[in-house]
């Protein structure tokens, strides 16, 4: 089973607006199975990498997980990071291939039992 990034979403900003006037952004990655139905969250910051010590908490090594560092924040630049990301990836089971992608960004799943 592989995956693909379905859209991109921020609750900051509009990201069809164009270039996002900031340095550091928190962003959705709603991504799903190919030629699937459904998609899920993975979240991640993203940043440049003169904001990177603004949103690194150097008491908090978590701080730096899910965190990708980009010249600059353009949507384009990220979407074609993700692409090449998910495009070198396979897993039987969506939850195994979710896991996976989970090292990259949080899935929405990652903590969840039922």
């Amino acid at each position: 089973m592989k995956a693909e990034l379905k859209r991109i979403h921020s609750p900051d900003v509009d990201l069809d607006k164009g270039p996002v006037p900031t340095d550091s952004l928190f962003v959705q990655l709603m991504i799903g199975p190919v030629d699937g139905p459904g998609e899920e969250s993975f979240d991640l910051m993203m940043c440049t990498p003169g904001a990177q010590d603004m949103v690194v908490d150097p008491s908090d090594p978590d701080s730096s997980r899910y965190l990708l560092v980009l010249e600059r924040i353009d949507p384009a630049l990220l979407e074609r990071y993700v692409e090449d990301f998910l495009r070198n990836i396979e897993q039987p089971t969506w939850r195994e291939l979710a896991l996976q992608i989970g090292q990259f960004a949080k899935w929405e799943f990652h903590d969840y039992c039922p």
